[in-house]
Order: structure tokens, then sequence, then C-alpha cells
């Protein structure tokens, strides 16, 4: 999930919205209100620099030119291909016609046979679509109430869960709600994108009963520190605790709700989130994978040239923090020593396919021969940047007989819940 951001877009894009304290009180109004009490529209970019792609709904739909108040008529539970063409958006029909159009705004349309999805590359979404034509490609942006997309997106986050873990996941709905509060983005043309770079969201296909009655239980519900919504990151697995802001994104200020939490059991040596597949783990490089690594992915965070790095003679941790991350991690080479520090460790440590390291929750043992570093072993706890929420450790509390209120208080320290009205 992403980073910090300001209250102040916060203030700005909801300056209408209030919180009722304590969680108790009568239904939600206002912002929710705009969408038949499904919360305000949030703004989702499913694709942003698209060449091509197929858009339609399941059942009827219409086809809008807004910028120029004109529309059509698609062909129920069809499809047209789009593609930019230049400024402007190239529609191409199922009988073969084509048409240029400035914009286009796609919504299915509600008939007594039940409801009607708006599709795009055959995945279904609740809401409309919006597609538009820039530099890159298309933009394609799902325009959905934010109750809506929470069920596309607290599934996705957390797993397809069981009954028995249902406060687990009434509490990821509750945090996903409280970070895209935070999210939403007037300056520019969606709130929040689809992926690992905001909330994993998959529409209509994604949505599983269980999450969906989270996500209906805890209707409205934020997490709030001093009277305000809270920006809640959370992650997979802590492997035995949560860390601070600066432990990680050393570039972050802190945040008093975010800090070192415990995950251990009290009293057993076990820990909450140990049924995580990734609570423990090891990662390997040779001479050659790690000088790969480095010479592809160093020089995007530290002063380390370009190209051939030299011979690697050491890797070394440099300190650790309070929930015992490492600090950071010095590569010593014959031609300079490169620092990394927090989360960017995670960055350049990749495996042979690219994915980044799981957490910075580990130990590294460099093997050394002839003066140059022949391997690298790298033990781990953790997956994630470890800040805020464990979602392993939701789900062991979960099952242990926690509720929600009582998992997120526990991880976001200091916090109580509202409902949005």
């Amino acid at each position: 999930m992403g980073k910090l951001i300001s209250l102040s877009a916060f203030a700005a894009a909801l300056a209408c919205a209030s919180v009722i304290p304590g969680g108790s009180a009568p239904a939600v109004s206002q912002a929710s209100k705009n969408s038949a009490g499904l919360g305000p529209v949030v703004r989702i970019a499913l694709a942003g620099s698209a060449q091509s792609g197929r858009v339609g709904a399941t059942g009827r739909w219409r086809a809008s030119e807004p910028s120029v108040d004109r529309s059509s008529d698609g062909p129920a539970g069809g499809s047209w291909t789009v593609m930019p063409n230049g400024a402007r958006v190239r529609v191409v029909r199922a009988d073969g016609s084509a048409s240029n159009q400035s914009d286009l705004q796609v919504t299915a349309v509600r008939t007594t046979a039940g409801e009607s999805y708006v599709t795009w590359n055959g995945k279904r979404y609740r809401g409309q679509l919006e597609i538009t034509a820039t530099d890159s490609g298309l933009l394609v942006v799902n325009k959905v109430p934010l109750e809506s997309y929470l069920r596309g997106v607290v599934p996705l986050e957390i797993g397809n869960r069981t009954a028995a873990e249902h406060a687990a996941v009434e509490a990821q709905a509750v945090a996903a709600r409280s970070y895209s509060y935070l999210h939403f983005t007037p300056t520019r043309a969606y709130d929040m994108m689809s992926t690992v770079q905001d909330q994993v969201y998959g529409g209509v296909d994604a949505e599983k009963p269980v999450s969906d009655a989270a996500v209906a239980s805890t209707a409205g519900m934020v997490v709030m520190y001093g009277g305000k919504v809270i920006n809640t990151p959370y992650h997979s697995t802590c492997g035995g605790s949560t860390a601070a802001v600066h432990e990680v994104w050393y570039n972050q200020p802190d945040e008093p709700y975010l800090r070192p939490v415990s995950d251990r059991i009290p009293g057993t040596d076990g820990f909450y989130c140990d049924p995580s597949p990734k609570f423990r783990w090891t990662s390997t490089f040779t001479n050659e994978s790690l000088r790969a690594v480095l010479e592809k992915y160093l020089s995007a965070y530290t002063d380390a040239p370009k190209g051939s790095l030299g011979r690697i003679t050491g890797v070394y941790e440099d300190g650790r923090t309070e929930s015992n991350r490492v600090r950071a991690l010095r590569i010593a080479t014959d031609r300079g020593t490169y620092t990394l520090r927090g989360n960017d460790i995670r960055f350049v440590l990749r495996s042979p396919d690219g994915a980044i390291l799981n957490s910075t929750y580990f130990t590294a043992e460099a093997t050394v021969s002839g003066g140059e570093v022949s391997g690298l072993t790298v033990s781990g706890g953790g997956y994630g940047h470890g800040i805020g929420m464990c979602q392993w450790g939701a789900i062991g509390r979960a099952r242990a007989g926690q509720d929600y209120r009582t998992i997120l208080s526990t991880y976001y320290p200091g916090t109580t819940i509202g409902r949005m009205r």
C-alpha cells in the first residue's frame, strides 16, 4: 500500500464531511448520500497508458461524449474497441465502423432483469467508466461509490477469509476506507490507482461474501486520531513487531499512532502472524546474481555509478532499528562504498524475476573468497514495509477472538473508531 500523505489534502477534498466519534451513532449522511448511502464517489485509475482495450457492459449500456453532449447505445452485453488517436479516443464498434471522440463515458443501464456492470477488457465494475486520451495512451477511470469500491478491494488485500476470521476482514475494511478518505485528489483526474501503488482493486469479479459482509457491517467507519481521520498503512506480515515510520520510510515524519507494536501472543513464544507463509524466509545470492541486481538498481538509491561496480568486497549491516530491522546496509566495492537506507534496501536486493526483498527485518551473512563476496544469505521475517496493521496478525487475532476495534486500536495505538457523516 502507498506511503503517508499530508492531512491537508483530506481537509481540502472533504470539507463537507464530518465524523461521529465512537461509531455507535446513527446512519451516514452528507457526503455518503451523494451515492445513495454508499459513500462519496471515488475515481480509480484502471489503466494510465493503455494503447487499446475493450469497453462495454454485461447488459444494456450507454456511451456518451460529455464534452459535446452526445451519446449512443452500445450493444447489450457487447463491447467496443478503443484506442488513442492523438488527443481523442478512437472507437471501433462491433460492426467495424469507427469514429473519434473527445472523451468517452460508459454507463450500464439497470433493467428489470437485474443490475448490469460496465466492463473494461472483460472485467466487471460497478459505477461508470471514463476514458480520455493522454500523451501516453488511454486513461481509464472507474467512478464508483466508496463502499462499492471497498467490496473490490478488501478481499484482494486480505484474501478470501473464513467466517471465523470476520473481525480481521472488518479491520481491513475500516483501514482501507480510512486510507481512501485520505487519498481524494482533486488536482488530478483520478484519486487512486487500482494497484499496490495504492490499494489493489478488482471490481465485481473480486467480491466475496465474507468481505462484502465486513464492508457492510462497518459502513462509514474510519480510524481517527485527535478527532481526524488518519492515513492507515498496512502490510502482510510484520514478522514479530510492526515498525515506526522512520525505521522504513526514513524521509517521512513519524506519527504517534504508527509506532512499533509487538505481535507476540501473551504468555507464549508464538506470534499472531506466524501462520503467514512469509513469517520466516531466506533469500540467497551468488556473486553473479548479487552483482546483477546491484549494477541494475543500486545507482537509483545511492551515489553509485551506473553499470560496473568493480569487485564487491563486503556487505555490512549498519545498525538496527527499534523493531530490530536493518537501519542501513553498506555495499563495499573496490570502487567505493554505498549505503542503502530503510525500505530502499528492498528495492535493490531483488530476486532474479525483479520481486523486491520481503522486508527489512533480516540478517545478512556474506561469504568472502579471495577478497570478493562469493555469496550472500539473507535470513528474515515478515512481508511488506511493516508499518501499521499486520494483516496476518489481524487474522491471528481474529482467530483468538479479538474484535475489529481491538485489532485496529492495537496496530494504530491511541486511535479511536468513528463514522463518517
